[in-house]
């Protein structure tokens, strides 16, 4: 990419990720599809290289080759199917995919005079209930993809089709806020069933207001440092003065609110999707599109607040709608399922409603309007549904494959959400846990905010859109060592962070 000679640097990076127009929904799909491909190859390498070992090793040694194993394992394939390996992304699940195959070939034949020879009606009938290891899996993926993407996108080894489409289209950073606020909404007390010892409408919605200071003041921090400090800036994302930390806050608050108001957890479904199309009817039939795209007076001023943040306020109704429907799909994996069988039925259910919706997101396009992130519109919440669902039961799917191969004795000690230490028996309460997953869920705020800062620390000190591959490559590697072992060492310190 070239660029004047007359520009600054920082008119240069601003330019080097803005005006991109996405790629396709398959191949979003496809990079995205490295995150289940690589927890299924941790988990046959853990249970392959640890499972006669763990006695013999000194609780440090262990921990340290086991955060090894998962770096290479869990971060290392999304990170090369998202940057070098983009281009060939459908030989490197397939390398994944194989290497997992062997894996689990060389697993079973250590294992085959333990193995249980079990009919299809016992496997169906066993019980696997308890926690969801494949919840862990989507929230910390999401968290990860969004650490890879945000300081690898500055250099020239993240191809621009992937990076943030400008007004119309699907990059894979396009996924990131609408995946972060379902990742929330997943796990929602209204998504559990748990309750908040409040039925009034005051109460939750000052203590959802006490609760969401720590991200208000995060967001003016991040205003303060980001102006303060001359560090480039995408403007049409947000807007001036807005970032991801205030839509977060006014989705937290708003949806306290709305959720009270809402007629039974049944209809969290509904109310999500009529708030989407009649924001999308807003934007398609009351001018807000125009005034999105061009400002009050059509001419791109960012005079005033409103104009100036026009992006980052309007698009809260459409997260706000994604908020919603996310609760429903938290209400429906957290019904009460013990047996395989039961997972097996639920797992088809998700695949026809990620169907159903993929169709929706079509029709959407073609009659309504194109997806577009800046806009929230309704195109853009049904594509971050049917994506997200597309994930949740990809994860799912490598949770009932593992636990089968558990029945039949070829895995032992093996969780797709981490190990036994995270999901125990009865047996295995007091043994350590050193699983990556489960550091970064533990400390997930703190996490993403190491992430940026250490971001915003390489952007300071290196010229990255000047770097070669090679060098870029070597950046983001190091960035990504460096973080996760700091959450990993917090985990096996036992160490948590909460903001609110």
């Amino acid at each position: 990419m070239e660029f004047s000679r007359n520009l600054t640097y920082k008119e240069i990076h601003e330019r080097f990720v803005s005006d991109l127009n996405g790629t396709s929904l398959m191949e979003v799909s496809l990079v995205a599809s490295t995150a289940p491909v690589a927890v299924i190859l941790r988990t046959f390498m853990f249970s392959l290289l640890f499972l006669n070992e763990k006695a013999k090793l000194s609780r440090w040694l262990f921990c340290f080759l086991v955060f090894v194993l998962d770096f290479s394992t869990l971060i290392v394939p999304v990170l090369l199917g998202c940057t070098v390996l983009a281009d060939y992304i459908i030989l490197l699940i397939a390398t994944c995919l194989s290497l997992s195959l062997g894996v689990l070939v060389l697993c079973s034949a250590r294992s085959y005079r333990e193995q249980t020879h079990l009919n299809s009606q016992t496997i169906l009938s066993f019980d696997m209930s308890g926690k969801r290891p494949f919840i862990g899996n989507f929230r910390a993926y999401v968290l990860i993809a969004t650490a890879i993407a945000i300081l690898a996108v500055d250099f020239v080894i993240f191809p621009r089709r992937l990076a943030k489409a400008e007004t119309f289209g699907s990059g894979l950073m396009d996924v990131g806020v609408g995946s972060f606020i379902i990742s929330n909404a997943i796990v929602s007390p209204e998504a559990r069933g748990v309750s908040t010892g409040n039925t009034g409408f005051i109460s939750p919605v000052i203590r959802s207001l006490k609760s969401s200071l720590p991200l208000l003041v995060l967001g003016i921090m991040r205003f303060i440092s980001v102006k303060g400090s001359d560090y480039q800036e995408h403007v049409s994302e947000y807007g001036t003065h807005w970032n991801f930390f205030f839509t977060l806050v006014i989705v937290r608050v708003l949806s306290t609110m709305l959720l009270r108001l809402s007629p039974g957890r049944n209809w969290y479904g509904i109310t999500g999707l009529a708030l989407a199309f009649l924001y999308q009817y807003l934007l398609s039939c009351a001018g807000l599109r125009a005034f999105v795209l061009h400002g009050r007076y059509g001419n791109n001023s960012r005079r005033g607040f409103l104009d100036a943040n026009r992006e980052g306020l309007c698009s809260c109704a459409g997260y706000l709608a994604l908020y919603f429907i996310g609760v429903q799909v938290g209400k429906f994996l957290f019904q009460e399922r013990s047996t395989v069988g039961q997972w097996i039925k639920a797992f088809f259910a998700l695949v026809t409603a990620d169907v159903v919706f993929y169709l929706l997101l079509e029709a959407s396009q073609l009659y309504v309007s194109p997806i577009s992130r800046r806009m929230a519109n309704l195109s853009f919440v049904l594509w971050q549904v049917a994506y997200n669902i597309q994930i949740l039961s990809s994860f799912l799917f490598c949770e009932i494959l593992i636990t089968v191969a558990k029945l039949k004795d070829v895995l032992h000690g093996a969780v797709s959400g981490g190990c036994e230490a995270c999901y125990p028996t009865r047996k295995q309460k007091n043994n350590p846990c050193a699983c990556l997953v489960a550091a970064i869920n533990r400390n997930q705020l703190l996490y993403f905010l190491l992430a940026n800062l250490l971001t915003g620390a390489v952007n300071f000190s290196v010229q990255t859109v000047f770097c070669s591959t090679v060098k870029g490559f070597l950046i983001v590697c190091a960035y990504l060592l460096v973080l996760h072992s700091l959450v990993f060492i917090l985990h096996l310190r036992e160490r948590s962070f909460k903001f609110w």
